[in-house]
This record gives structure tokens, sequence and C-alpha cells, in this order.
């Protein structure tokens, strides 16, 4: 028998010189656990300045009928937007501290969340889920609301 583990992954993966089906069952769930850690494991980051507008991208191109989509803030996860096709709900909410009022615009082909005329309190995590027919993607993305006055600096 033979055994090696994939770089940053906690599957082992174990060969059996006899038994091929084995290996193939094996190697599917590395596949298939890589692709979901992919999907999971990045944050993308934005900074803007303060007042400034930010686009946060689904990277989807056109929502389908049946797709559901879900933008989240914070370790709460609190809901901020929703677009469910299919029972043609499009909605935009505020957080109970009322940080987002009037903040927040969902564009209705892709379902991308902009942010309008930021402030420091817009700063942190927000988490994107796309339930579609054949799979879920969830998305993250760090935006860091610096100061609007003196030099800007990328």
């Amino acid at each position: 028998m033979e055994q090696s583990m994939k770089s940053g992954s906690y599957l082992y993966l174990q060969l059996y010189r006899d038994t091929k089906n084995t290996f193939r069952i094996v190697l599917f769930l590395l596949l298939l656990n890589d692709a979901f850690a992919a999907e999971t494991d990045k944050v993308k980051v934005v900074s803007v300045k303060e007042g400034e507008n930010v686009a946060l991208r689904t990277g989807e191109t056109e929502i389908q009928r049946g797709d559901k989509i879900l933008w989240m803030y914070g370790d709460e996860r609190t809901l901020l937007a929703e677009i469910h096709m299919r029972n043609k709900i499009f909605e935009t909410y505020n957080t109970d501290d009322g940080r987002f009022s009037d903040s927040l615009e969902l564009d209705k082909y892709t379902g991308s969340l902009v942010i309008r005329n930021t402030k420091s309190t817009h700063s942190g995590v927000y988490h994107l889920k796309i339930i579609k027919k054949d799979a879920t993607v969830y998305k993250r993305f760090q935006v860091n609301i610096n100061g609007g006055g003196g030099s800007w600096c990328s």
C-alpha cells in the first residue's frame, strides 16, 4: 500500500494496487473537496475612500429564473439583500442599527450589491450566497472604507 497526502487537504489518498475503484472514488472526493474549498476559502478585499460607491460583484453575467441570491453582513450574517427570481423577490434591507439606510442597491441583471456614499461603518465582511439549480456558490468580501480626507494610497 502506498500513501500520500495532498498539500492543503485533510484527506489522505490511499492507493491499493488491487482495487482501481477505490482509487477513483478517493480521487473524485479529493477533487470535489478542492472545488468547494476554492469557493469558500477566498476573501476578496475591496478598499475605497469614504463617500465613494463600491460594487461587490457576484461574477454572474445574468441571473437565471430559478436563482436565489443572498447578501449578508458581518459574523452574524445579517441579511442585507435578496433576489429570488422565481418568487419575484428583489429587496434590500437595513440593519437594526440603521447603518445601511438608503445606501444599498442591487443590480437587477447580475445580483451585484452596490453600496452608495460609503461610511466607515460599512467596513466589514460581506457574505454572498448564490443558490442555483445545480450548485450553491459562496463568496466573501472584506470591505475597507478609508477616511475621506488627505491623500489616498492604494
